[in-house]
């Protein structure tokens, strides 16, 4: 009560007398904190060196064996499991077939297991098969268990044999030895991640498996293009929703795969080198951070790691890096041809990165959890804590909050704010008839945008063939009947005769507003940092610079209402569609569609944040701009 009346002069805490004086000055200086702060972490100052936790896992501490006669004699066995099964009615028979065949060779306990999975309920069915074999510790009960997976194709489309002939090398290797403390589960998939999310059901008691192991602890996906040798290992450990591996499991792999001379560098990236001056040294960084945001807020990465994250199981995906002028790549896309095996040399050091990660996980006595699982990469090997990069969301969360306090205090008319201590029965009863007559309108109208977002949501799942079929103009013409019919419902109740009592106050809808984004950025930033940036850049930043001045002349309004079309989810998806080089009749690789799937299978918080947070305050930023 004494926030809510202390703008109209009564008493109140110094703490609120100090918000109420300066509340007008601090919004757009934390602002600009915020924006400062995000631009200060590629600065190697606020970074760490990476180290490991664990101190169990010893990583490289071991004499790696792959890469014998046998081993590769192995990974030569897929080739000809694969001739042998041509007669197969399909490809995807033919090669479940020949690895299933190839596994129980080599004395896995194999099973295959076919699905069908829909991008949503009725819409785009798809089939697939999953193989996936268990070779049993012989020091253990089969309690906990390490995975090795890879999809038949790259996240490039690419046939991915390459990954496959290894894993059935790795197989070899690892049925040769007798100190496992864990069992290891191989698998492969030709359905990407919906295949992989398929068998994580599966196996944690969703049916249709006999063949099972223990508690997984951790997962090596492996992506490995046609090429003749590769220049070094991309690592992607981005999860779905803000989900991320453990740092201890990135930075030992980093350090194994350096040892080995074959180094995995974060997202393909390398480093600036040491003569680099600053600057490069910053764009190089910045560049990585933006690949990590984007993944993370999008939950798009490379690899079929991310399911994994959801079941609590610390995953990452190693993807070879091709050089631009490789003979063997060359090739592949030329004839599409399968691709002969890579060089000897190359196999091994990426075998034996596997093998002795493998090793590493093997002296686990428990699940990670020493290290970080907040933080972001700025660099390879270098480290930035969830303790150094949250402040810049508490600082836009601040800009949020002060401009709300702000705003609430200064609603209404001028005579409701005097210091006059005669009228203060009268200024209160005043300030109690306009908020009655005030609030529930503003809250009506925040109720019904939002019911329009709820049907943009609910739509596409319950009505599939009335959204997600033809062309992603049914998208695009979709949302814009939803926001004109919005625009005529909300701002025929913000135009009033001067002459009646105004039902509405701009300044109170900005600041209930404003509250509303602040505990969604607030609350999504401890799980998704990324995604919270994100958010508040398309939402938090237009929000607060919409109707910076108090009186709103024509050519203002005109001036934000195009800012925020500029800021609004329609432009954004056709500036990303655009950014991705995708047509405009390409319904089929529609970011629309890609967060309906992602929320549909995987839970990913991006397409509901578009359809209830990002595309509802966009329509209220209009009709704040455009009331009286």
């Amino acid at each position: 009560m004494a926030l809510v009346l202390s703008g109209q002069g009564e008493k109140a805490s110094p703490i609120l007398k100090l918000g109420r004086k300066y509340s007008a000055y601090l919004a757009y200086p934390l602002l600009l904190a915020s924006i400062v702060w995000l631009l200060l972490l590629p600065f190697q100052t606020f970074t760490r060196n990476g180290y490991f936790s664990e101190n169990a896992m010893m990583p490289n501490q071991v004499y790696t064996v792959f890469g014998t006669e046998e081993h590769m004699s192995a990974m030569n066995h897929i080739d000809a499991e694969l001739a042998l099964q041509s007669t197969a009615k399909d490809e995807g028979e033919r090669q479940a077939g020949a690895v299933y065949r190839a596994f129980n060779s080599l004395g896995l306990d194999s099973e295959i297991q076919r699905f069908a999975y829909s991008e949503v309920p009725g819409v785009g069915s798809t089939s697939g098969i999953n193989v996936h074999g268990v070779l049993r510790a012989g020091r253990s009960d089969s309690v906990e268990a390490l995975l090795i997976a890879a999809s038949w194709t790259t996240s490039s489309n690419r046939t991915n044999i390459n990954a496959v002939r290894l894993m059935a090398g790795l197989a070899k290797y690892a049925s040769e030895q007798v100190y496992w403390a864990k069992d290891i589960i191989f698998l492969v998939t030709d359905g990407g991640e919906h295949g992989i999310e398929t068998w994580l059901k599966s196996y944690h008691g969703g049916g249709g498996l006999y063949v099972r192991s223990g508690i997984i602890q951790a997962a090596v996906c492996l992506e490995l293009p046609p090429a003749q040798s590769y220049a070094g290992m991309g690592l992607f450990f981005e999860g779905k929703s803000g989900q991320l591996p453990n740092l201890d499991l990135v930075n030992i792999v980093q350090y194994i795969s350096r040892v080995e001379r074959i180094p995995a560098y974060l997202h393909g990236m390398v480093d600036a080198s040491r003569s680099s001056t600053w600057l490069e040294k910053y764009k190089r960084s910045a560049q990585l951070l933006l690949r990590q945001v984007s993944s993370l807020a999008i939950g798009k990465s490379v690899g079929v790691h991310a399911p994994f994250l959801r079941y609590r199981i610390d995953a990452l995906t190693l993807s070879g890096i091709v050089r631009p002028t490789d003979s063997v790549s060359l090739e592949y896309l030329s004839t599409g041809v399968a691709p002969v095996m890579p060089a000897p040399f190359t196999v091994r050091a990426i075998g034996r990165t596997v093998e002795s990660t493998l090793r590493s996980l093997n002296n686990l006595l428990e699940h990670f959890h020493q290290s970080f699982f907040f933080y972001i990469l700025p660099a390879n090997e270098r480290y930035i804590s969830i303790g150094d990069y949250i402040p810049a969301a508490g600082l836009m969360v601040a800009s949020l909050l002060f401009q709300a306090m702000h705003l609430w205090w200064m609603q209404g008319s001028d005579d409701m704010r005097s210091d006059n201590p005669a009228t203060r029965i009268e200024r209160i009863n005043a300030y109690y008839a306009f908020l009655r007559r005030t609030l529930p309108n503003t809250i009506g109208i925040i109720a019904r945008v939002h019911l329009l977002g709820v049907i943009l949501l609910v739509t596409p799942i319950a009505v599939p063939y009335a959204v997600l079929t033809n062309t992603t103009s049914t998208a695009y013409v979709f949302t814009m009947a939803l926001a004109s019919v919005s625009m005529v419902l909300h701002i025929s109740d913000t135009y009033w005769i001067e002459s009646v009592q105004r039902m509405v106050d701009w300044k109170q809808l900005k600041a209930v507003v404003e509250l509303y984004v602040a505990v969604v950025v607030g609350c999504l930033s401890v799980m998704n940092f990324s995604l919270a940036v994100v958010l508040f850049g398309v939402t938090g930043l237009p929000l607060v610079l919409t109707r910076v001045w108090t009186s709103a002349t024509k050519m203002r309004r005109i001036a934000n209402v195009c800012m925020l079309l500029l800021a609004s989810p329609v432009c954004t998806l056709v500036l990303s569609r655009a950014a991705l080089g995708l047509s405009p009749l390409d319904f089929t690789s529609s970011p629309f569609r890609m967060f309906l799937g992602d929320f549909y299978h995987f839970g990913s918080l991006a397409y509901p944040l578009v359809c209830l947070v990002y595309w509802p305050v966009n329509l209220l930023c209009m009709i704040v701009a455009l009331m009286p």
